[in-house]
């Protein structure tokens, strides 16, 4: 198929979603693409940055949120260069419930309006299937944050929740405060900063101030358990490899488990 504008058009190997479709596919977006900046803490609710929109982001890591509680608003999952933002567009929906905040340093993402968005799924079934195969992966992902958040311990969640943002980031500082962390997880800030301390006795993490560093992701696995890897798994079988790689840990009884200041088998 021929690529209108190549010499022009953005370089999509920023985001896994986008060059895991087949070229016919990709080519339907690409003419169409923009590439944005965006800072922390910016957000994305109903209509993305001001306009109806799909976003692919590449550097930025997005957190989604419940946006009909007030501000009580606990987090749903994580978007990053894995996926896109606001995939209801290709349901005929224009409207959400849900609002998306930049995470950490924030940084670029592609976009595309929804009228040429629309006119390329029209063109290819292929390419609906494939963009609304990654918006099921989310409700997974989903599912299984809701399932963890109900029945898991809290040491659990959190190293789960660092598994995932750094899944999603480049290198292995994390950009964050024990508050974002809490506010993500709605427990209290004094609950993960003793979860962090403990960690980093271990020598899993290395905390400073607003920055913490994964010094050794494969106990961190341990310590998340079963509550985390389906939904990343899932991801690496349907859609694409994983950005880290991931293997599901066998449900174990002799887990590494966060007891009373410290980490035993």
């Amino acid at each position: 198929m021929p690529k209108p504008n190549a010499r022009h058009a953005p370089d999509i190997r920023g985001n896994l979603l986008l060059r895991s479709l087949p070229q016919s596919d990709a080519w339907l977006l690409i003419p169409h693409l923009s590439r944005l900046h965006v800072d922390r803490e910016d957000r994305v609710s109903r209509t993305p940055c001001g306009a109806v929109q799909l976003i692919f982001p590449e550097t930025a890591v997005f957190c989604v949120r419940q946006a009909l509680l007030g501000d009580r608003q606990p987090a749903l999952g994580l978007v990053g260069h894995e996926g896109m933002l606001g995939w209801s567009l290709l349901m005929g929906v224009e409207e959400s419930s849900t609002r998306a905040t930049v995470e950490m340093q924030g940084g670029t993402v592609l976009s595309i309006a929804a009228g040429p968005l629309l006119e390329a799924c029209a063109k290819s079934l292929t390419l609906r299937a494939n963009l609304l195969r990654y918006a099921d992966n989310f409700l997974e992902q989903m599912a299984s944050m809701l399932g963890s958040n109900t029945i898991d311990p809290l040491e659990r969640r959190v190293a789960r929740w660092l598994l995932m943002l750094h899944d999603r980031s480049q290198g292995d500082t994390l950009s964050l405060t024990h508050d974002e962390v809490a506010r993500a997880l709605h427990t209290r800030r004094a609950s993960v900063t003793e979860c962090f301390h403990v960690l980093e006795g271990e020598k899993i993490l290395r905390c400073e101030r607003a920055r913490l560093t994964i010094c050794d992701r494969e106990r961190l696995t341990v310590v998340a358990g079963c509550s985390y890897g389906a939904a990343e798994a899932r991801y690496a079988a349907e859609i694409a490899p994983w950005p880290r790689g991931v293997q599901l840990p066998p449900p174990s009884p002799g887990q590494l488990r966060i007891s009373q200041a410290t980490l035993v088998p």
